[in-house]
């Protein structure tokens, strides 16, 4: 959910920051990129003590930031003891300045209550206020009024991205692949099955009505590279070019996800779809696709779980996508593009962000034009 209105100062930023993150960062330096008065790329960064490690954390967060063309950025320290955060603090507050960005708000959050620090010339003292309620600060309020609510941790927010393995249909979908006869599916039917898997709409069949058979072909159907490539240029265009899978294969993935809205308003030359104008959707999608990864035996998992990724950074989720791309590494360390993406997302690429590439662009006359 993106809020509707920006947080007027720095203690209504510390109430929203959880709403955005999905959970209660926990003692953490949080920094949000200022471009003129719009708040951009929100980065949480643990908290360290030792000199190297805060001053390695700095430059690189920083470099993020003048990257993302910021003009100042917003330092908040959520903290559970005192001072536990001022070695980092004072370490990125200087790389920002040094950098040449401004460093207009500066606040520690503790107890709920925040601390705007005094200059360093002591002429003006610290103030202490207590943090407003959710229901106070206007770019909160949506998320009060849809019934959202933080979780506790990471951990608990990892929970519910990566819910557990269903073991029992997990064991069926595996016994199916071991039985060496899965279902036998041509093109079209392939197809169907994802159009199933990826549909959005309320009336849309459960992914756990599938018999194991089925799972099997799905999970089955991502280890062809040119097959995973093709839905993921599809689900999130921009990243992936259709034009790098044969043509056929382009044109299977298209009607795979069919039922997406975003896939069937991109045709032609026209500008590529924003995932901002179909979040809800995409949400659905995105937990049609994890409730995929629920039943299918851990070795099939990964490259779901890197789909799931996909999209949720398309949308500009970090958190979901490193979760995701974590989990899918915990599962298969080898896994290349879950390690190239997640390179990707510490280093604060966004390839969506990057200018188009020269020549034609994915879409569905691209495809036409290549036969």
């Amino acid at each position: 959910m993106t809020p509707t209105a920006s947080p007027r100062d720095a203690s209504e930023l510390a109430v929203l920051v959880p709403y955005q993150l999905g959970y209660h960062p926990g003692p953490s330096l949080v920094l949000a990129a200022l471009h003129g008065r719009r708040l951009g790329m929100v980065q949480r960064l643990d908290l360290v003590d030792d000199p190297r490690a805060c001053a390695a954390l700095a430059e690189h967060s920083i470099a993020i930031m003048v990257r993302e063309r910021a003009q100042g950025v917003v330092v908040l320290a959520f903290e559970d003891d005192e001072g536990g955060s001022r070695p980092v603090r004072a370490a990125v507050t200087s790389a920002a300045l040094a950098a040449g960005l401004a460093v207009p708000d500066h606040v520690v959050v503790r107890d709920g209550r925040c601390w705007v620090p005094g200059c360093d010339d002591g002429c003006c003292p610290p103030q202490v206020r207590a943090l407003p309620r959710p229901e106070e600060v206007p770019a909160v309020a949506p998320f009060v009024m849809a019934g959202v609510r933080p979780l506790a941790s990471r951990e608990e927010l990892v929970a519910t991205v990566v819910p557990p393995t269903d073991e029992t249909r997990a064991e069926g979908v595996a016994q199916v692949i071991v039985s060496g006869e899965p279902v036998p599916v041509d093109d079209d039917e392939l197809a169907a099955l994802w159009s199933h898997v990826l549909d959005p709409r309320r009336s849309a069949r459960p992914v756990g009505d599938l018999p194991d058979a089925e799972l099997a072909v799905l999970g089955g159907s991502l280890l062809d590279v040119q097959w995973r490539d093709a839905l993921m240029a599809v689900l999130a265009p921009g990243f992936f070019s259709l034009d790098d899978v044969p043509l056929e294969v382009g044109w299977l993935a298209l009607d795979a996800a069919a039922e997406c809205p975003w896939v069937d308003c991109w045709e032609g030359d026209d500008e590529l779809p924003q995932a901002g104008d179909w979040s809800d959707e995409l949400l659905v999608v995105r937990g049609r696709l994890v409730e995929l990864a629920r039943l299918l035996p851990q070795p099939l998992t990964p490259t779901v779980l890197v789909t799931v990724a996909h999209l949720a950074w398309w949308a500009g989720d970090g958190t979901i996508t490193g979760i995701c791309l974590e989990r899918a590494l915990e599962i298969d360390p080898e896994h290349r593009l879950a390690d190239l993406m997640l390179r990707l997302l510490a280093t604060g690429v966004r390839p969506w962000a990057l200018p188009p590439a020269e020549g034609p662009q994915p879409g569905r006359d691209s495809i036409g034009r290549a036969s």
